[in-house]
């Protein structure tokens, strides 16, 4: 049972999820890292960055990297005026947003349904090839998938820890108004956190839909799945989300790969709750 194509295969598929849930969640805890925003229009941008990419990938055939960046990049710019119209005014009023932002997600999920209709879409893979690699054929598209959500999170961290806005941004997750005494323009912080934050989950979910199936409803996974990475990492976290990303990825794998379906999302909430009532601010979150 336990072969070493089988355990490779576990080990790729929970690489490859667990890639995808670190971008979702990274710009779920962003948000509410430095915002106090709960986001519950998270799983619509999820949903319109897989647009994104079907129409500049599957009809305008660019080229997938282009199109997969240009996608998140135009999603999160477009956010932008959401921003404007609608975040702006719950920041920090962490109930409220939760009430707000759940009836954005709703307007967009079912304006994409007037758009786009609910029938599931196909994206074209990235790659039909194999690679072998130890006796073991891996599909080079979940390679491409790693790769690119890989040097995704590596210049992220590098934005955070090296360059005067990451600084600037932790300062102002820290305590807004010190931040601002200090001459740190937390509007601009703000908007630049809010972008990053879209952009990533925007990436994800374009490499979400391409590796399952596009619909106007297909955010709610990407939603659901934020929700428990923040909570297993702790909410506000960015180190926590990128634990939780990894243990839910790899968790997921092998209980789909032995035990089926049912039996992950069983156990991945049981641990949720688990975790709740044990330790309600998550594995490197911090009690407030």
């Amino acid at each position: 049972m336990f072969t070493l194509p089988i355990l490779s295969q576990v080990v790729l598929n929970g690489l490859s999820l667990s890639s995808i849930y670190i971008l979702v969640a990274l710009g779920f805890t962003l948000l509410f890292g430095i915002m106090r925003v709960v986001n519950f229009a998270h799983g619509a941008f999820a949903m319109l960055g897989g647009y994104a990419l079907y129409y500049l990938y599957g009809v305008y055939q660019l080229p997938y990297p282009i199109a997969i960046l240009g996608g998140a990049i135009l999603v999160a710019a477009l956010a932008l005026i959401l921003e404007r119209l609608v975040f702006r005014w719950f920041y920090h009023k962490m109930f409220q947003s939760m009430i707000a932002l759940l009836g954005l997600n709703l307007a967009l999920v079912y304006a994409a349904v007037l758009v786009w209709d609910v029938n599931e879409r196909s994206l074209p893979s990235v790659s039909d090839h194999m690679v072998d690699a130890l006796g073991v054929s891996i599909p080079a598209d979940r390679l491409i998938i790693m790769g690119i959500a890989g040097v995704v999170l590596a210049l992220f961290w590098l934005f955070v820890t090296r360059t005067r806005q990451g600084l600037a941004m932790r300062a102002a997750a820290m305590d807004p108004e010190i931040a601002a005494t200090q001459g740190i323009n937390t509007r601009r912080i703000y908007m630049l956190a809010f972008f990053i934050a879209v952009f990533m989950t925007a990436l994800a979910g374009g490499l979400y839909a391409q590796s399952y199936a596009l619909s106007p409803f297909m955010g709610e996974r990407p939603l659901m799945v934020a929700f428990i990475v923040v909570i297993l990492g702790g909410m506000g976290s960015v180190p926590g989300a990128a634990l939780g990303g990894l243990l839910l990825g790899f968790a997921e794998s092998f209980l789909s790969t032995f035990y089926g379906a049912s039996i992950s999302s069983f156990v991945s909430f049981g641990v949720v709750i688990a975790l709740l009532v044990l330790r309600p601010w998550g594995l490197l979150g911090k009690p407030e």
